[in-house]
């Protein structure tokens, strides 16, 4: 190889590290980074749904069939079980938002410590993670069906090694 080809190569380097850069200052200046205060749009079936009255009506066995089936793979259930992928869900209705000790949360669900895994901040954290905490690492996209939401939620309380306090300590979200 003769110097040439090396500087021809050294050059073509150069050159797309400093078109990407450029690419990227540019796409930066132009399109902002930061969330709309209010959403463009809305997705069907992703409002804030009062879960109360479903619960009502929740069945726990389908809970479990819908636990296992969406949580199962980076959950585990049981509160003495090793943590997963994501925190253990024994106990965690009733219990402060991002407080399992064994787990290192998102600074989005740590931000949230001072609130409560009521039956409301559940299902509105199941119906979209994403929108109920911004930033949090939960792959899961929604469940837009809230009874389904509901017989996971009465599944959830079936976990518990002691009865959840009140649930009347409610995240008032819009």
């Amino acid at each position: 190889m003769d110097s040439t080809f090396l500087n021809k190569v050294a050059a073509a380097i150069l050159l797309s590290v400093g078109s990407a850069w450029l690419a990227s200052v540019v796409g930066g200046g132009v399109v902002p980074t930061i969330m709309p205060a209010k959403p463009a749009m809305s997705v069907p079936g992703l409002e804030r749904v009062a879960i109360q009255p479903y619960m009502a009506h929740a069945d726990a066995a389908r809970g479990a069939v819908l636990v296992q089936a969406i949580c199962g793979s980076c959950h585990a259930l049981q509160p003495q079980a090793r943590q997963s992928v994501g925190p253990v869900l024994g106990g965690v209705a009733g219990r402060p938002i991002g407080s399992d000790p064994q787990y290192a949360y998102s600074p989005a669900l740590v931000a949230l410590r001072a609130q409560v895994w009521s039956d409301q901040n559940l299902s509105d954290w199941l119906t979209a993670p994403a929108r109920f905490a911004p930033g949090t690492r939960m792959s899961l996209m929604g469940l837009p069906n809230v009874a389904q939401r509901a017989d996971i939620i009465a599944y959830l309380h079936t976990l518990n090694p002691s009865p959840p306090p009140s649930q009347s300590l409610e995240k008032s979200k819009p």
